[in-house]
């Protein structure tokens, strides 16, 4: 099956998605360092990400605090490569739900602002799925870091929209997807 036929800019999606993930965590990583603790927390990290991964792998969705569970062999590379699937995988879904919710390019515009928008609204998944799942309670409210966990949330989030506005063209482009 030609995925090219079906959805232009579908395969564009693979590596748009890892790098839209990597100008997320780019984006993340610069906050932390010259935001300090405005931006930064350990409630956020890879390792934790893979902890609740490994978790889920063996069924279990919800914790009281992830923080309080013991960490678990391999949970740095699991929470790498969960966050950077995600990241395609969300990538994917607006290469392919973009047509259907009536995106029109004009003047070979890409919708650099469609893709800013949902990256943003992304940050729905954390706030309302991941934060809960982790034992921080909706919007992070029983963290302890609501206000910094929701801010780097919807930082990333903003940031990982500008990755696929700026990558998903450009990978679309170099395999002949997308207008120039």
């Amino acid at each position: 099956m030609d995925l090219r036929a079906k959805a232009p800019g579908v395969a564009a999606g693979i590596p748009a998605g890892a790098m839209a993930t990597l100008t997320m965590d780019i984006a993340m990583v610069a906050a932390a360092r010259y935001g300090g603790s405005t931006f930064s927390s350990d409630r956020l990290s890879p390792q934790v990400i893979g902890r609740w991964a490994a978790a889920l792998m063996r069924g279990r969705l919800r914790h009281r605090d992830i923080m309080d569970e013991p960490a678990r062999r391999g949970e740095l590379p699991l929470g790498i490569a969960t966050h950077y699937a995600t990241g395609i995988a969300l990538t994917e879904a607006f290469v392919l739900l973009r047509p259907r919710l009536g995106s029109r390019r004009r003047g070979g515009k890409s919708g650099f602002l469609e893709s800013v928008a949902y990256g943003m609204a992304t940050a729905t998944l954390p706030l309302l799925i991941l934060f809960p799942s982790l034992g921080y309670g909706w919007f992070a409210r029983r963290s302890g870091e609501t206000a910094r966990l929701n801010r780097a949330m919807v930082l990333g989030h903003a940031a990982f929209g500008i990755g696929i506005g700026l990558w998903v063209p450009y990978f679309a482009r170099r395999r002949g997807d997308f207008p120039r």
